[in-house]
């Protein structure tokens, strides 16, 4: 007999309601005695894609889920419900599946509701595409009930129908129209509003400015949106998290009071120059102080160009690169050691991340003529004062035993001091997905590297 089968029932209902609702179903396969337990969730998810099959016809398969849906919500006994989330594409053509949803959530008091209504066919990186019409209006009904959390995504709603604005804490706006009027609305009325989330927004009025000096936003998310003029200005003395992809932007964040985690990616950018690299190093002095910053592959090729650089250095105590490990990225992952004296935990995050593109030159001038970027690593070192004295903590993903991704790693084993653990985690290609012979060639480069660390460090590979 398990542990669980001596706890009553009521302890197994909270158990599956901490569960995402596609693994409270997989409990189902455990005993006959959970196998209704999960009809009993408070975290309920209806996704239409997840009734997706290749071989039935598309109509068939959103019947199948509509009427698995209808018998839920008939079936469903709990009093209330905490998370309710529904997606499902073109609710015009079936409007009473989302009007019941949301009756049988308002009626059973719950808090974080969220909407989506967008088609899953469409492009999310195709910035000059994404005003995709919104057919279907949030209900009169949810503007009343006091929510504290709030995703809509392809649905129109009016920000001055909304009565409990004091409870509501956080909002994700995606695939909607956000012109400048609303968003400084929303925030004006909404004060008490800790995360904002817009995501593949569009027509912001030129800009997006926002002043609310009383507000209490900790986290800003602004992701693959359309802007007409690139200038971004923002005044949230709270703010402590900022994360932004899309193209770049002119960055103005006013009372800046210390962030503790930013996310910059500029995947959408193609060409880099110094006047470019000098915007880029004003947008990281905009953005500090902060404890953690994650950059992408186009900073690391570009911001080692310009002259001015970074004003001054950085007191991050966290910096994650994401990158290709091209060699024209190698001059940016030192830059940021440079510029980076109290580094504590580096982690590098090696792939083919979503639109990332190596910058087109008519010819790629180093930022160090007497250094190529493939020799940065075993030709001329500079010895970085984090690497010997603040670095304890490494961890790359996606590791492919590339020539700069040996090279690197063996310029933190040799020179990282105070270097406490190491990890690696080999990238599925490198692997082969199954071909032992390749994935032997990966791991003997490996051992090698470990035969470079010192004693007291703990180095582990995945």
């Amino acid at each position: 007999m398990d542990r669980f089968s001596v706890l009553p029932e009521s302890h197994l209902f909270a158990i599956v309601s901490f569960l995402p609702f596609k693994e409270a179903a997989r409990t189902s396969v455990l005993s006959k005695r959970w196998r209704h337990v999960w009809h009993s969730s408070k975290n309920i998810e209806f996704d239409e894609r997840c009734f997706a099959n290749v071989d039935a016809d598309r109509e068939v398969q959103r019947q199948v889920f509509i009427d698995f849906v209808r018998q839920w919500v008939q079936n469903y006994q709990e009093p209330t419900v905490d998370r309710l989330s529904l997606k499902f594409s073109l609710p015009q053509n079936n409007p009473r599946v989302v009007e019941n949803c949301i009756a049988f959530a308002l009626a059973r008091h719950v808090k974080h509701l969220a909407l989506d209504f967008s088609d899953p066919t469409w492009d999310v990186h195709d910035l000059d595409d994404i005003a995709h019409p919104t057919p279907f209006d949030l209900p009169l009904s949810v503007y009343n009930h006091p929510l504290e959390s709030l995703t809509l995504s392809s649905c129109n709603f009016n920000v001055s129908e909304f009565k409990n604005f004091g409870v509501l804490k956080e909002i994700s706006l995606c695939w909607v129209e956000m012109k400048e009027s609303t968003t400084k609305a929303l925030l004006a009325k909404w004060w008490c509003l800790e995360s904002l989330s817009l995501r593949h927004c569009w027509d912001m009025d030129n800009f997006f400015c926002v002043r609310v000096g009383e507000l209490k936003l900790k986290t800003l998310v602004v992701y693959k949106c359309r802007f007409i003029c690139s200038y971004f200005e923002f005044e949230a003395p709270n703010l402590r998290c900022l994360r932004y992809s899309g193209t770049l932007p002119k960055f103005c964040l006013l009372e800046n009071g210390g962030l503790d985690e930013v996310d910059l990616d500029f995947g959408h950018e193609t060409h880099g120059n110094e006047s470019v690299s000098d915007l880029l190093g004003q947008l990281i002095d905009e953005v500090n102080p902060m404890r953690a910053l994650t950059v992408c592959t186009y900073m690391l090729q570009v911001l080692p160009m310009g002259e001015e650089g970074i004003g001054s250095p950085l007191g991050i105590t966290q910096l994650t690169l994401k990158t290709t490990m091209h060699d024209y990225e190698q001059h940016g992952i030192q830059y940021f050691l440079k510029n980076c004296p109290q580094l504590e935990t580096l982690k590098i995050e090696i792939g083919s991340h979503a639109r990332t593109r190596i910058i087109n030159y008519t010819e790629y001038e180093a930022p160090c003529a007497e250094v190529k970027p493939e020799h940065m690593w075993n030709q001329n070192t500079i010895i970085f004062s984090c690497v010997t004295q603040t670095l304890r903590e490494v961890e790359m993903k996606g590791f492919r035993a590339s020539a700069n991704e040996i090279g690197l790693m063996s310029y933190l084993l040799c020179y990282g001091r105070v270097m406490e653990k190491l990890t690696i985690t080999v990238s599925s290609q490198a692997s082969g997905h199954g071909n032992p012979q390749l994935y032997r060639m990966v791991a003997e480069k490996t051992r090698d590297l470990a035969r470079m660390a010192a004693p007291n460090l703990q180095m582990v590979v995945i």
